[in-house]
């Protein structure tokens, strides 16, 4: 069997990071909890242009792996660039033994009213690169334009004026929060193009030695969906350091120190991923061949509507133990009509990342499709013909359905997005999976099709199934904004295989 596609934890940690580095921040604290905080930049740089320049090491188990580079700045003349906050993070990671480096460039420009104007945001690794750029327009209506190397979208998004570019600025309005205080930060993801919550807590103050002085700190739990953070914060509001639970960490260091640390690659010998692996027990051996089984998820909180599927029951969920019965898949043998009272038109629309009405996407659907009678034998077609002409190769990015298209290789989010443009395009329903499947005695993250034919069908053309077996777990449906709800199962979860049925 093929190696199932891991990167998925790699690109769902990087977005999750960069929810603490680089994304669009909406201020919206509680009421009484942090006082002139809710105004954004006005609130921030009103009181006085501040010129700063803060650099972070980023390491993963000792060892770096990147570093994160934050300025701000006084503008031009330009009315609409009075301050500038800019943002670089560069991460250089092993990947299933392939090296990837990943930079990202995040910036920022506020108007003398202290009101954000534009922003751009560009993510690029090895042979990928995103550029995502917004300029307001009218009231808090930004036009947002999306690029990659095989399309341009051009959208409109609404962005409220408290809106800030995560920076030093923001780790200053925390340095108040005091213990058992807490405010809650609403994020917009450029990349995604949703919003979701950071929830942040003082926990305790706490005094620390960094870089061989003794420093009094406040001690800070950041929530970002359902993933924490714990961040040790001086009184000048610079976050010192910052520990995740799958072995990253921050701290604050030199331009000198966080340049030569990431140079000498000293992480690239080790293959993050083997630390994500979910560990499993009893009868692994057979899981794969099953007729169905019962599963006991232990250590993360599920939700029993994300549990459930044609092939998933529910069977109880207890705090963070959620117990399941999953069935393997069977394909269709014949088509039949479909059920006319399901809406499927959210499935079969695009997306700025699944471009199914993209001329090109519909015409390689019809090469593909050509000459098949049904549904059911376009699908067969599309699954093999994405399964054989998609190069297997490690790929950290965002996946784009019509970027794969073009440059058909990766792994499984790259199959799994032009799978379902191509599905899509051809008038069939499909959305996207993401669970776990099992490899080599441990579950791994993975994404892949779903399609509507006379019901849901899970295919896998990342691995060959036509229709996946009881060891694929799916935990969400959706793309990366769902996607990202992995953060609060990645470095918990434990899976017990209670009862096999062949």
């Amino acid at each position: 069997m093929s190696t199932p596609g891991r990167k998925i934890a790699i690109m769902a940690i990087v977005l999750f990071w960069l929810s603490t580095a680089a994304w669009l921040v909406f201020y919206e604290a509680f009421p009484g909890l942090l006082e002139g905080t809710t105004g954004g930049y006005r609130t921030l740089l009103s009181q006085g242009v501040m010129v700063m320049d803060q650099w972070m090491s980023i390491t993963f188990q000792g060892k770096a792996i990147g570093y994160s580079h934050t300025s701000v700045n006084a503008g031009d003349a330009d009315s609409a660039s009075q301050y500038l906050i800019d943002n670089t993070t560069v991460l250089n990671l092993n990947v299933m033994g392939s090296r990837q480096r990943i930079a990202v460039k995040a910036q920022s420009a506020v108007d003398g009213s202290y009101r954000l104007q534009k922003f751009t945001f560009t993510l690029s690794s090895t042979g990928y690169s995103i550029d995502v750029q917004g300029k307001r327009v009218h009231g808090e209506s930004f036009a947002v334009t999306v690029r990659s190397a095989g399309s341009t979208q051009r959208l409109t998004v609404r962005i409220p004026d408290d809106a800030m570019l995560y920076s030093p600025m923001t780790e200053m309005a925390l340095k108040s929060l005091e213990p058992g205080k807490q405010i809650t930060l609403r994020a917009f993801n450029p990349v995604t193009l949703s919003a979701q919550n950071i929830t942040i807590r003082a926990l305790r103050k706490e005094t620390i030695t960094h870089r061989s002085k003794t420093v009094e700190a406040t001690v800070l739990t950041a929530l970002v969906e359902g993933m924490e953070t714990l961040s040790w914060i001086d009184s000048n509001g610079s976050i010192l350091r910052q520990e995740t639970l799958f072995g990253w960490t921050m701290e604050a260091c030199d331009a000198k120190d966080a340049l030569s640390r990431t140079a000498s690659g000293n992480a690239l010998d080790r293959d993050m991923l083997t630390s994500l692996a979910v560990p499993v027990t009893g009868p692994v051996n057979r899981l794969s061949a099953a007729r169905a089984a019962t599963l006991r998820l232990d250590g993360a909180t599920l939700v029993r509507e994300h549990l459930e599927s044609q092939r998933q029951s529910v069977l109880s969920v207890t705090g963070t133990v959620a117990e399941i019965r999953i069935q393997a898949e069977t394909f269709p043998d014949a088509a039949t009509m479909p059920d006319t009272t399901t809406n499927l038109a959210p499935w079969l629309a695009a997306t700025p990342f699944v471009q199914s009405d993209d001329p090109r996407m519909i015409k390689k659907s019809r090469e593909i499709t050509a000459g098949t009678t049904d549904s059911r034998q376009a699908a067969l077609a599309i699954y093999q013909w994405v399964n054989t002409k998609v190069a297997k190769i490690p790929t950290v990015s965002l996946p784009s359905a019509i970027d794969v298209l073009l440059r058909p290789e990766g792994d499984c989010n790259e199959h799994t997005y032009l799978f379902v443009g191509l599905a899509r395009a051809a008038g069939i329903p499909a959305k996207i999976r993401v669970g776990l499947t099992l490899h080599n005695g441990l579950f791994y993250y993975h994404a892949w099709p779903s399609i509507y034919l006379d019901r849901w069908v899970d295919m896998d053309p990342t691995l060959g199934q036509t229709a996946v077996g009881a060891d694929h777990i799916s935990l969400f449906e959706g793309e990366l904004a769902e996607q990202m709800k992995l953060m609060g199962v990645i470095g918990r979860l434990n899976v017990e295989i209670v009862n096999v049925e062949n």
